[in-house]
């Protein structure tokens, strides 16, 4: 085998390597989903118990029990849904419940698969028990603070994560039904444990005065800490992560490359620098810079419709005699047999030639 089959060969391997790694890492979507019993020392666990999913150390999913003894529900949307890559398919899903695992573990399944996991916690006299639906506090940013009235949320999803300064920190929210999928917040100070609260809203927030401009695809408000936390002076820069339906894009005719979030400013609302990251058959995902939270809103623009062109009659024209027109040929065409006549004249004198060295 040469030099260059061999260059190619390799390049291939390395292109095909490079594909696989990336399908790898895509992310499971829908995410599967967990339900099941829950107990606490062989007692029903309380309405209001917080379960979280982890894989490895890193938190992929929690719920918050809406009756006692059980979380989730089959037939029903609520599930624990746990987030994960291709590549982890397969991997430990271990169950906590205030720091403490479950005596049962479950594996990350494939996309959309609904699991039922029996859990059973045994917390040690003294240590503690069960954790509300509005998370822990900390120092620094601590529990999050919501102003919108409670009618209007339609549903609501919390996450906790360390806030150091100057590093990244990403929320990750699992509820399929929440737009918003991904909070990533690099903070001024190290606040400690912190709270991120996403709240779908029944309709535009009742903090606000007047509707964005726009097609409403979510009305959503996000809050960060406690109140007067979430301001420039603590936060160096947020990143929101939403997804939206395509199918949503496609029957308002709205164009995917004009979706923005749109903000709150106390005043009025003002369009948030957003961009597009990609899409998959079911959404597309897109992401917008903030430095601080309060009620939000996903817009988009229709598409404008394209004009119909106009046709002018022309009065018929009653025609003439003339002589015909001689139309020469074009300069390719004239140029194409030049080529060809070349071409044979060079042929023959080949083959003379040829003819007479043989004689």
């Amino acid at each position: 085998m040469n030099r260059k089959k061999l260059s190619l060969l390799v390049l291939t391997v390395l292109i095909i390597a490079g594909i696989a790694e990336a399908q790898d890492q895509v992310p499971i979507n829908p995410a599967p989903g967990y339900y099941g019993s829950v107990t606490v020392n062989g007692q029903p666990a309380p309405q209001g118990t917080t379960i979280i999913a982890k894989i490895g150390n890193e938190e992929r999913g929690a719920i918050t029990t809406s009756v006692s003894g059980s979380y989730g529900d089959d037939p029903g949307p609520s599930k624990l849904w746990v987030t994960g890559y291709r590549n982890e398919i397969g991997s430990s899903v271990t169950f906590y419940m205030s720091g403490i695992a479950a005596q049962q573990t479950a594996h990350l399944t494939d996309a959309g698969a609904i699991n039922r996991v029996d859990l059973s916690f045994i917390i040690p006299s003294g240590q503690g028990g069960t954790s509300n639906g509005g998370g822990g506090s900390g120092s620094g940013g601590g529990g999050v603070v919501s102003s919108e009235p409670f009618e209007n949320i339609e549903f609501y999803e919390i996450r906790e994560a360390d806030l150091i300064a100057g590093m990244p920190v990403t929320f990750r929210f699992t509820n399929p039904q929440i737009a918003v999928y991904e909070l990533v917040i690099t903070a001024n100070i190290s606040a400690g444990l912190t709270s991120a609260k996403i709240e779908h809203l029944k309709g535009t927030s009742r903090l606000v005065t007047s509707p964005p401009a726009g097609t409403i695809y979510k009305n959503l408000s996000i809050w960060l800490g406690t109140s007067g936390f979430a301001v420039p002076k603590n936060i160096r820069e947020g990143i929101v992560r939403f997804r939206v339906n395509n199918s949503w894009l496609s029957g308002e005719n709205i164009d995917a490359n004009q979706v923005s979030m749109m903000k709150w400013d106390g005043s009025q609302w003002r369009s948030l620098e957003t961009k597009e990251l990609r899409s998959d058959d079911t959404f597309t995902f897109y992401e917008a810079m903030t430095d601080t939270f309060s009620p939000f809103a996903i817009t988009g623009v229709k598409v404008a419709p394209t004009g119909t062109p106009v046709t002018t009659s022309t009065p018929d024209v009653s025609p003439t005699s003339a002589p015909l027109a001689v139309v020469p040929p074009s300069t390719s065409l004239n140029l194409i047999l030049y080529v060809i006549v070349a071409i044979i004249i060079v042929a023959a004198v080949y083959y003379y030639a040829a003819k007479k060295k043989v004689k």
